[in-house]
């Protein structure tokens, strides 16, 4: 079914939003907010009605809300689109017509307008019967992942040469196969497991009982653990897969290490139970490089250590763009700022073919220029990877851009903002189950919400990352919770 709604033509059908010139795409669960708003537009709906209505079968904050609203304000180019009216809800602000009942005038066969309203009326309850039974079908799980499977680096058992690469190189490989997963599997960037290994307090010589702190800061379903022994030509690969309350473990004999990483692909495959495609996902050269895996090896537990190997990397390939943005980051962490600037610079030297290489560098620069108090620039990169993150799905980096949005909006006293940007952030780290994102989110959110004057919500998000950050342990948080604590609870 078709609709017009202003200058836009809404295919229910197609799940798009067209103009003359330009046709955009939309998720499913925006597509019925939209469409519920919509069929009643100059009413104010809440929150819960629409938590109740459209997410009756998830369990969900109100930050999938939030993000919905935001998409279809970009959309339609305007945020008037849907006004929103604090503790009462949205209104839709225009109005909503098949394609079929606006015809122009005719001088026979045109219903009289008595009829006419029965007719749209007609029209419109169909609608609702076709898209209630179009959406039935929709997987209901589109904000959570059936799997998310995370492989920790791979340990170096071989006793001889250069083989410090294995360590990140073979799991980046790894996780390179696995990426032939179904959408519905979400599996780990590796750029993101030293920071997980740094906050669970894992070393490089981790143990098998330590993997259950991966699982408390991940969030993972499914953890990933291995090493390689063996000589040129005979390898061996111990695995094990890591579940809650259970553990499979296995050997792989093979005559090369990505031989031995593609069986290990294929025995993970059948131990979910989910079909593995081949993958063209590239795995990162720099992992393969021993400078390279040295540098990340000391990462965030050593920064000093890990700028120097780093600046080495770079003086030898002076184009990673990989290798910049994990060295401007080490440079804003020690307060080089300024060192970080002139770095982030030379990247736009850099053909980045890579959109979400081009979203992590702009996240930086919006970083530093939020240092130097430069919030509108520094919101300005913020938007550009928020662009970037619409089209191409990072969750990791769509939370990440929507804390610091929300980290500027509260410097800026935007309390509103602050508000909207934490709860997009909250729902993000929801999606892919991040514990420290979500603790650490909602203690930003007790902040927004007390400084608003909305006390009970303040405090009721301040119990939740308490209790939680306690429950599970979460060390990394602990100072964080301390500093809110004086507020909640003096």
């Amino acid at each position: 079914m078709k609709y017009h709604i202003d200058t836009f033509v809404l295919d229910a059908q197609a799940r798009t939003l067209s103009t003359d010139d330009n046709c955009q795409n939309i998720r499913p669960k925006t597509l019925e907010v939209l469409l519920y708003l919509a069929n009643r537009a100059g009413d104010i709906i809440s929150k819960q009605e629409l938590l109740d209505c459209i997410w009756d079968d998830v369990n969900v904050d109100d930050g999938v809300i939030f993000q919905s609203i935001r998409e279809i304000r970009q959309l339609f180019g305007h945020s008037e689109i849907i006004l929103n009216f604090p503790r009462k809800g949205y209104q839709f602000t225009a109005q909503l017509a098949p394609i079929n009942a606006i015809q122009q005038e005719k001088p026979t066969g045109w219903a009289r307008p008595s009829v006419l309203k029965y007719y749209i009326a007609a029209i419109l309850l169909i609608c609702l019967i076709l898209i209630t039974i179009m959406f039935s079908n929709e997987d209901s799980a589109e904000v959570n992942f059936d799997q998310s499977i995370l492989v920790l680096p791979i340990k170096n058992k071989i006793p001889y040469g250069e083989n410090d690469w294995i360590y990140l190189g073979a799991m980046e490989q790894l996780i390179a196969k696995l990426k032939g997963f179904p959408k519905s599997i979400f599996i780990y960037q590796g750029s993101y497991i030293p920071h997980l290994m740094y906050t669970a307090g894992l070393k490089r010589t981790f143990s098998s009982n330590d993997v259950t702190k991966i699982f408390n800061v991940s969030g993972a379903t499914l953890i990933v653990e291995a090493e390689i022994l063996g000589y040129v030509s005979d390898y061996k690969l111990v695995y094990k897969f890591h579940v809650a309350n259970d553990v499979k473990q296995g050997v792989i004999l093979d005559t090369s290490i990505n031989g031995a990483l593609d069986t290990l692909s294929k025995k993970l495959a059948d131990f979910i139970n989910q079909p593995l495609k081949k993958s063209e996902f590239t795995p990162i050269n720099e992992f393969n490089d021993a400078l390279f895996a040295e540098a990340m090896i000391s990462y965030e537990s050593d920064w000093h250590t890990s700028i120097s190997f780093f600046e080495s990397y770079l003086s030898l390939n002076p184009d990673s763009i990989i290798a910049i943005i994990y060295l401007s980051k080490l440079y804003l962490w020690d307060n080089q700022t300024d060192k970080a600037a002139a770095l982030l610079d030379k990247s736009a030297n850099i053909l980045m073919e890579d959109p979400l290489e081009v979203a992590n560098i702009q996240l930086l620069k919006g970083r530093v220029s939020a240092k130097k108090q430069d919030f509108i620039q520094a919101l300005q990169f913020y938007q550009q990877v928020t662009n970037i993150t619409d089209k191409h799905q990072d969750w990791f980096l769509k939370a990440s851009v929507a804390e610091e949005q929300g980290l500027v909006y509260l410097k800026q006293n935007r309390l509103n903002k602050s508000l909207e940007a934490y709860t997009e952030a909250l729902s993000a780290y929801q999606i892919i189950r991040s514990q420290i994102g979500i603790n650490s989110t909602r203690l930003h959110l007790a902040e927004v919400l007390f400084l608003q004057g909305n006390i009970e919500q303040a405090k009721e998000n301040y119990i939740k990352a308490k209790e939680s950050i306690q429950r599970i342990k979460l060390e990394f948080l602990y100072s964080m919770l301390a500093q809110y604590k004086i507020t909640f609870e003096n």
